[in-house]
């Protein structure tokens, strides 16, 4: 995947660089986190994860992205 098939306000699951995409299906073991696609250029992918108290929905809440590299990232 690149960059440009993240769009802003698009759901993601992140998973850590040391979980092979072979492991990811429904292992409740694998850590994963969930947010929204903020922004993205050349290299990152910018995402607001959820938090307890707000799920992100569009990108533009008032929350800092978290710069993520692609191979990382899932589309939901």
């Amino acid at each position: 995947m690149k960059t440009s098939d993240f769009k802003k306000g698009m759901r993601v699951k992140y998973f850590p660089k040391y979980v092979s995409r072979g492991n990811r299906e429904d292992d409740e073991y694998v850590y994963k986190q969930f947010g929204c696609v903020s922004s993205t250029n050349d290299k990152w992918v910018f995402v607001k994860y959820d938090i307890p108290d707000c799920k992100m929905i569009t990108g533009d809440e008032p929350y800092t992205a978290q710069a993520t590299p692609v191979e990382c990232l899932e589309r939901i």
